[in-house]
Order: C-alpha cells, then structure tokens, then sequence
C-alpha cells in the first residue's frame, strides 16, 4: 500500500506539472499575440506617411507595336520597398493613341499613393534619325558670335521649346544602338542632340536652358581642354568623347586623328574614356578618320562615332561612320522644323 501511494503522488506531481506548462505556455502565447496585436495597432495609429511611388518619366512615348516597360518603384518608411505590391492597368501600344497608366500602391497602415502617367503611341520613325550637331553658344553679354558654329542662346531655347510642345522622343544611345542594329523601332518625331567640345558656352548658357526643358544632350568633350567639366551628377548632359588630345593639327591639312598609329590612338582613347568615367560614342575631331582610327574605336568597346557629314542615321548603317544634322546660326524656325521632322 505504501508503495502504491508513493507511485501514486508521483504521478500527481507530474500531472501538475504538466498541466502548470500547459496553462503557462498558453498564457504565453495569448499574452504575445495581444502585444503583437497591441504594437500593429501602435505603429497603425503612428505611421502616417505615404509610400513614396517612383516612375521613370511622367511622359513616355514608344512606337507602335513596341512593348512599353512599366518602370516603376515604391518604397515606405515602415514597410520597405514595396514594388512587387505596386497595382497599375496595362495598356496596348498596337495601336496608336494617347493613353494613361494609373499606379496604386498602399503600405500596412493603409496609407496609399497614386500617380499618373501619360503613355503615346506613335507610328515608327521611317525617315531615319536625326542626330543634332551644335558646337557653342552666345548671348552677346559674356559669349560672343564667333562663326556661324555660334549659335544664339535664343533660338536654342525657342527649339528646344519647340521640341518639348511636340512631344518629341529623346532616345538614349543604348536604344539607338538597338535601333541601329534593327532589333527595336523608335517613334516618329525622335531626335539626338549632341554638342561637340564641350565648350564653356555649352556649360553656362545650354545646359541650364537643357534643364529647363529636360532635354537630354550629348557633349562630346575634348578631354584635354575641358576634361575638368565632367559631373556624373549633372542632369540631362550624357558626357561622350571627342578625344582627349586628338582634336589637333596633322600633316597634310588633316586632323592628328589620322596621323597617329593605332596605339597611340587606342592610348587616347582609354584615356579620354576613363576621364569620362566609361564612354562608348565618339566624335571626330575635324570629321576626319580612317581604318586605323575605326579599328582603334572597335578595339576600345566604341559603339558607333559621328562624323561632320551631313544625313540622317538608318539601321543598318556603318556605326563608325555616321552622318549628323549641323545646326547652325542665322538659320530660320522653319528650316530648324524641317530638319527634325
């Protein structure tokens, strides 16, 4: 009997004890869910900001049949990125027309952000590109006309505005490498604007009328004459090159270009890229180029380079012997209209 007695509280005690972790471990439990049920609340009630919802552009034009890219991004302060919850309507770019995407995008707390943008699809561009040539600026105050290369900082805005009105497609070189190579097509009414030197006039007079307008153009810069100017950071100048020394002198009337080897040639190169921090188009100096200098450009990972010749650029073209459209002073509204239409 006593034996059995012994067994007996055993039993007990570990029945107790089983039954106090059972009634602890829910107590537990139920007191962590109602404090996690208490801080969601809190951080509810206290967070009040809006994620913030990024698009690319506010405009964007593609032609037709082209596949449109929603780029798109979000973030908040609580929540983290929240791209992947981003909400948007798709829309069909087979046919042409005006269209507009809605994006939505909402945090934890139900603090939501909207935001529009303004899609046109445009029959493709047939007639070839037209890669815009300027070189310097004036307004008669600190730059002067020089040669008809000068052109009045007047008409550069009044085209630029003209361009902006119109909706006219600024494409990034990547998109006309692909346009060149025929695997994508650009929309009617696209245009490259470019700006050889990379003269003081071009910084201090184009480029804050550029920003006003946020027209992107390229400025092939002569590294060894205003290689101090490159800023990553400044807004809407592509930074390309126009050689770091080369833009001088030779024998015969020619350019220097042409009158060096190919290694000395390729040492410029890489030289006038990496103060440009990895340029890949590239301007002549003086228009003037022959095999060596094409070879030299291939060898450098160059993707194409601009003569002074006039014309618009096609696919299928030689990349390292493309035409441009001068601009130059005196010329009319009109004529300017014509040579981007």
């Amino acid at each position: 009997m006593g034996r059995r007695k012994k067994n007996n509280n055993k039993i007990f005690i570990i029945f107790a004890i089983i039954i106090f972790a059972v009634i602890g471990i829910v107590g537990y439990l139920t007191l962590h869910k109602e404090n996690k049920a208490e801080e969601n609340k809190v951080a509810a009630v206290e967070d009040k900001n809006a994620p913030v919802l990024t698009i690319e552009t506010d405009k964007k034009i593609v032609a037709i049949g082209e596949e449109f890219k929603y780029q798109v991004s979000a973030k908040d302060d609580i929540d983290g990125d929240l791209t992947s919850k981003v909400e948007y309507n798709k829309i069909d770019t087979s046919k042409e027309g005006e269209y507009e995407v809605n994006y939505a995008v909402s945090d934890k707390a139900g603090n939501k952000t909207e935001l529009k943008q303004k899609v046109i699809v445009r029959d493709e561009l047939k007639n070839g590109l037209p890669v815009l040539m300027y070189h310097f600026f004036y307004d008669n105050e600190k730059y002067f006309k020089e040669d008809n290369n000068w052109l009045n900082i007047k008409d550069f805005e009044a085209q630029l505005k003209y361009l902006t009105e119109n909706d006219f497609y600024f494409p990034t070189w990547d998109e006309v490498n692909q346009y060149m190579d025929k695997k994508i097509k650009l929309p009617s009414k696209s245009v490259v604007l470019t700006v050889d030197d990379g003269d003081n006039s071009f910084f201090d007079l184009a480029v804050p009328v550029m920003q006003k307008y946020k027209v992107p153009a390229t400025s092939f810069v002569v590294t060894d004459w205003y290689g101090y100017k490159y800023d990553a950071e400044l807004q809407y100048v592509v930074w390309e090159s126009h050689s770091a020394s080369m833009h001088a002198a030779g024998a015969n009337g020619k350019g220097k270009m042409v009158n060096l080897s190919y290694d000395e040639i390729v040492k410029d190169l890489k030289n006038s890229s990496e103060i440009l921090g990895g340029a890949n188009i590239f301007c002549y100096p003086f228009g003037h180029y022959n095999d060596t200098a094409i070879k030299a450009l291939k060898d450098t990972n160059y993707l194409m380079a601009f003569t002074v010749e006039g014309g618009r650029i096609k696919p299928g073209m030689n990349k390292y012997v493309l035409p441009r459209v001068r601009v130059t002073d005196g010329n009319s509204m009109n004529y300017y209209i014509n040579s981007v239409s």
